[in-house]
């Protein structure tokens, strides 16, 4: 029992790590513009970054040590192949999506340094890096269901506490983003377009 308890332990680790990975990366994005707030950013990444590395390696103990323990009957292809385990099929199918999607995230995320020259492939990057809030769903999702604790007191406020951080990070980032007050015209002549900080 103790490598399932152990499992247990990690995977709510995991929870934890990237839960504070999405929320760092969302907040990364979130600052304004000047020195201070280039340095704050750059903070934020490097955390996000350090953050989800040490979730990315209480995942794989995670996935380890439940295919290592005999308490519940998970393979190695179970873990790896969406909804194929013996034990509760449905969830752990969505741990091993969510699985795939930190994978495609943190790849994408190694690979951002020679994406950045390029003018299609930061959208490709974006979109690929993003796939962190669908792990992030998938493994909450994995966590309820699949989760011997869930219905806990402690688990609930853990769970909720998850869920409120990220939609805060998410909703700062939101907001913190440019508008336009008016769609561009710039094709009707003698028209000028109202933008941020006047006229143009």
């Amino acid at each position: 029992m103790t490598l399932w308890f152990l499992a247990r332990a990690l995977g709510m680790v995991a929870l934890l790590g990237f839960t504070a990975s999405v929320c760092l990366g969302a907040l990364a994005s979130s600052t304004g513009r000047g020195g201070r707030a280039l340095e704050q950013r750059a903070v934020r990444q490097l955390a996000h970054r350090s953050v989800a590395l040490v979730a990315l390696g209480a995942l794989a103990l995670h996935v380890g040590l439940l295919v290592l323990d005999t308490h519940v009957a998970l393979s190695l292809t179970s873990v790896v192949v969406p909804f194929t385990s013996g034990f509760a099929p449905f969830a752990v199918g969505l741990g091993t999506l969510g699985v795939w999607a930190f994978v495609a995230t943190a790849l994408s995320g190694l690979s951002r340094g020679r994406l950045a020259g390029s003018r299609v492939s930061p959208l490709v990057w974006r979109t690929v890096h993003g796939a962190a809030y669908v792990g992030w769903v998938l493994s909450m999702g994995h966590g309820v269901l699949a989760g011997t604790d869930t219905g806990r007191a402690w688990t609930t406020i853990v769970y909720a506490g998850c869920a409120l951080a990220v939609a805060a990070a998410v909703a700062l980032r939101v907001l913190a983003r440019p508008r336009r007050t008016t769609a561009p015209t710039d094709s009707v002549p003698g028209h000028r377009v109202l933008v941020r900080g006047g006229f143009r």
